[in-house]
């Protein structure tokens, strides 16, 4: 798993241990950007059910103001926060351990 575009292109990220997460795939990832890329600069961003960041992270690589976390499993939210860190983007950012529906 890796950051496909912006300024932490190129970047690893971390999986979350276990099987209580599925990553997304990076051309899955590349799909969905190429729609949002040109509504995502200078964004909010809200990333439920958060796993490792990796939606959110590269809305923030390229170009989002801000991204919140949101995942209800502790070791999901570590690896967002360690994800962040190895990416230069926790400035950015806001990690939560919460219900997803509940924050909503």
């Amino acid at each position: 798993m890796r950051v496909i575009g912006g300024v932490a292109k190129g970047r690893k990220l971390l999986a979350v241990p276990g099987d209580t997460t599925r990553p997304i795939l990076d051309r899955v990832k590349t799909s969905l950007f190429d729609i949002l890329r040109p509504e995502i600069t200078d964004k909010i961003i809200l990333d439920l059910f958060g796993g490792s960041g990796a939606v959110g992270i590269e809305a923030l690589s390229q170009g989002a103001a801000h991204c919140t976390f949101i995942d209800l499993h502790k070791p999901a939210t570590q690896v967002v926060t360690q994800n962040l860190k190895n990416t230069g983007l926790l400035s950015q950012a806001s990690v939560q351990c919460n219900d997803s529906f509940r924050y909503l």
